[in-house]
């Protein structure tokens, strides 16, 4: 089950704050996907339960403060922001190769782009 990690009353709140529109549309999920559960559950002290939901959620926010603490660095911070995206990217090819479509990397059967399909 996709909320097994979580207590009752948090299943039913995680996924009534965001919705992901790549995935809406598409039914397949984006490279953020799963990211806002992810920082839930670091800001909770749950560092295992906010890993298994998204692995890059700890880079992406020393990436933010290293961007914050850099500002007036742009050379550092492009490259910064270059090594981030990579490693977004693999981390989403490993996700997708490895996880999908099974939990936390689900298929959304009520997208968009299928039901266009289906119309014609």
């Amino acid at each position: 089950m996709i909320f097994r990690h979580l207590h009752n009353k948090e299943a039913l709140l995680v996924p009534l704050f965001y919705s992901c529109p790549f995935q809406k549309l598409t039914g397949i999920p984006c490279p953020g996907c799963n990211m806002m559960t992810s920082f839930y559950y670091l800001i909770k002290g749950q560092i295992q339960t906010s890993l298994y939901y998204h692995a890059m959620c700890i880079p992406t926010i020393l990436c933010f403060i290293l961007c914050i603490v850099l500002y007036k660095k742009k050379k550092n911070i492009i490259k910064l922001l270059y090594l981030w995206c990579f490693l977004m990217i693999v981390y989403y090819i490993y996700r997708m190769i490895f996880i999908f479509p099974e939990a936390p990397m689900i298929y959304d059967r009520n997208c968009l782009l299928k039901f266009i399909i289906n119309w014609i």
